[in-house]
């Protein structure tokens, strides 16, 4: 195996994607994976094996020359496709839960040219217990209204339990009370007495075709823009809160704010390093070479890692001062010596 190349490859990587101890936001991680995901893609189309591939993503490309130069049954190759995935994945779904700020601007587009009307985007609250994210909160002068964004698709059930789920195979269940119920728990925490009484829960859904089977009846759902009428029309019954309470509620709910953080369950450690190593079997494959298909020992990672994080370190960093304070002792206390012996002499 060209450790070389390897050091290369993983050098060029250095930097990028997230970190296994590290926490970051939801807009960090996306950043992370997708420049991660950029730059080998850019790695493996400035080395095109073949005219054909050039159109073509990183698992298409590897796909292809794994199972013709017989490394798709390979643990780096196998591993590295797990891995892929779960990149992929969560770009995929991190992107996905933020398209829900976008969806409820669009919705709600139309109050938010009344002066009267706050409303607040992606918020997330917490406490000791119990943290949540809201797409949108809006405050008026005639009650609040917290609305949940669900981008589903056409056709969705909810039981008399209140429990959301697709008309599809894909098993996916939402707990609308229990989720909402949160919700509502940490804005009465945060807000105490500001907390208005006329409170409302709405499913705000992004396909304006969407069929829902409402077995539930107790939270009201709108499709695209209808929302916006839906939320004006509890105004006939009349205002319960001054405008100075809109704007001290909404000031409370931004004070609580608190973006989250969590770890990032990408391997991209594992990535980088797997990928340098089927760069370099390819590559070499390609060039007519016979290269060695077994896998890396894992001290020959370990030793290219440790030397791009040394890299990245100040220079003063990466001087072992123990060693340069030894042999300043081992120079000078002996000169020091002879300096006394011969004075008092």
């Amino acid at each position: 195996m060209n450790t070389n190349r390897m050091s290369q490859i993983i050098e060029s990587l250095n930097g990028l994607g997230t970190k296994q101890n590290t926490m970051y936001t939801n807009q960090e991680i996306i950043d992370h994976l997708t420049e991660l995901q950029g730059a080998m893609a850019r790695g493996v189309f400035e080395k095109t094996h073949a005219e054909n591939l050039r159109d073509r993503d990183i698992m298409i490309h590897f796909e292809a020359l794994a199972k013709e130069y017989g490394l798709d049954e390979s643990n780096t190759y196998i591993r590295f496709k797990s891995n892929m995935s779960e990149l992929g994945y969560t770009i995929g779904s991190f992107i996905k839960g933020m398209n829900g700020e976008r969806i409820a601007k669009r919705a709600l587009k139309l109050l938010s040219y009344d002066k009267g009307i706050r409303i607040l985007y992606n918020v997330q609250l917490e406490d000791e217990d119990a943290q949540a994210e809201y797409d949108a909160i809006v405050i008026t002068p005639y009650g609040m209204f917290v609305v949940e964004v669900k981008n589903w698709g056409a056709s969705m059930t909810i039981s008399p339990n209140g429990l959301l789920t697709r008309n599809d195979d894909s098993s996916i269940v939402y707990d609308l009370p229990g989720r909402m119920s949160v919700k509502e728990a940490l804005l009465r925490e945060h807000l105490q007495e500001l907390f208005p009484k006329d409170y409302h829960n709405m499913l705000l859904l992004s396909n304006e075709r969407a069929q829902v089977q409402d077995n539930y009846h107790q939270i009201s759902i709108s499709c695209g823009g209808g929302i916006s009428y839906e939320i004006k029309s509890y105004g006939k019954c009349g205002n319960t809160l001054t405008e100075e309470q809109v704007v001290q509620i909404a000031d409370t709910i931004l004070a609580n704010h608190k973006e989250q953080r969590a770890l990032c369950s990408v391997k991209c450690e594992e990535i980088i390093a797997d990928y340098a190593k089927l760069m370099v079997q390819i590559e070499a494959a390609s060039n007519g070479t016979v290269e060695e298909y077994s896998e890396p020992e894992a001290p020959v990672l370990e030793e290219v890692f440790k030397a791009n994080v040394l890299k990245e370190r100040p220079w003063f960093k990466r001087v072992d001062w123990g060693s340069v304070a030894a042999g300043f002792a081992a120079i000078i206390i002996p000169g020091l010596v002879t300096a006394v012996v011969t004075h008092k002499r």
